[in-house]
C-alpha cells in the first residue's frame, strides 16, 4: 500500500477538523455558556431558597465554580460528537435543508435527552414553561449553528482548506476528549485507508439506497426523541 503523505492527509484532515472544531466551538458557546446563562435566568425567576442546591447534572444553582469548567468540558465533548455525526450524515441531506434538518434533529434529540420530569431542574425551578423552552432552544440553536459553521469551514477557499496549520489546529479539541479523541483519529485514519483501497465505497455510501436508509434512521431517532420530548413536556407542565 502506498505510504500516506501530508498532501494525502490535507483534504480529509480539513474535513474532519471542520466538524470537530465547529462542534467544539458551538458546544462550548451554546451548550456550555448558553446552559449556564439559562440556569442563571432561572435562578433569578425561581425561589431564592434554591440557591446552593444541586441540579440533576450535579451543578450548584447560582454558583460559578470548577463545576462550571467541567460543564464546559462536557458540552465541548458532546459538541464534537455532534460535529462528527454531521460529517457522517450531511451527504444524505439536501444542501439547502441541512441547517433546518439538523436544527430540528438536535432540538428533538437534545431536548428529549435534557428534559427530566422527575428532576429538580423541571420541578422546583420556575417558571416551568421558560425552563422547558430554554432547554429545547439550546440544542436547537446548536443544531442550527454547528452545520452552518461546518459548511463555511468546508468551502474550498476557507482557511481550513488553504492552510496546513489550520486543520491541524482544528483537530486539537480532540485532545480534550482523551482516549475518545484518540479513537476518533484512529477510526478516521482507517476510513481514509479503506477509501484509498476501495475507492467505490464513497459512491456506495452516497448511493440512493444508502441515502434513503440513512434518512430513515435519522427520521426514526428524531421521531422517538420527539415523542419522548412531547411526553416529558406534558408531564412537566401539567
Amino acid at each position: 500500500m502506498q505510504q500516506l503523505t501530508w498532501r494525502d492527509l490535507a483534504s480529509p484532515g480539513a474535513t474532519l477538523a471542520s466538524g470537530v472544531s465547529s462542534g467544539f466551538i458551538c458546544g462550548v458557546l451554546i451548550g456550555g455558556v448558553g446552559g449556564r446563562l439559562a440556569m442563571f435566568v432561572l435562578r433569578l425567576t425561581s425561589d431564592p431558597a434554591l440557591r446552593g442546591l444541586k441540579t440533576d447534572d450535579g451543578f450548584t444553582i447560582g454558583v460559578f465554580s470548577t463545576e462550571t469548567l467541567f460543564l464546559l468540558g462536557v458540552t465541548a465533548g458532546l459538541g464534537i460528537l455532534g460535529g462528527l455525526l454531521y460529517l457522517i450524515v450531511r451527504g444524505w441531506i439536501p444542501e439547502r435543508l441541512r441547517v433546518v434538518v439538523m436544527s430540528v434533529y438536535f432540538g428533538l434529540v437534545g431536548g428529549g435527552g435534557i428534559l427530566r420530569p422527575d428532576g429538580i431542574d423541571f420541578t422546583l425551578l420556575s417558571p416551568l414553561p421558560l425552563a422547558v423552552a430554554m432547554f429545547i432552544a439550546i440544542p436547537l440553536a446548536y443544531g442550527a449553528a454547528m452545520p452552518w459553521l461546518t459548511e463555511r469551514m468546508l468551502l474550498e477557499g476557507s482557511v481550513m482548506r488553504r492552510r496546513r496549520w489550520a486543520w491541524i489546529v482544528g483537530l486539537l479539541p480532540l485532545i480534550l476528549a482523551n482516549i475518545v479523541g484518540v479513537i476518533v483519529l484512529v477510526v478516521a485514519l482507517l476510513v481514509l485507508l479503506v477509501r484509498r483501497s476501495v475507492p467505490t465505497i464513497v459512491a456506495d455510501w452516497h448511493s440512493p439506497v444508502a441515502t434513503w436508509i440513512g434518512r430513515g434512521l435519522l427520521l426514526l431517532t428524531a421521531a422517538a426523541s420527539g415523542l419522548k420530548l412531547v411526553r416529558d413536556s406534558i408531564e412537566i407542565l401539567s
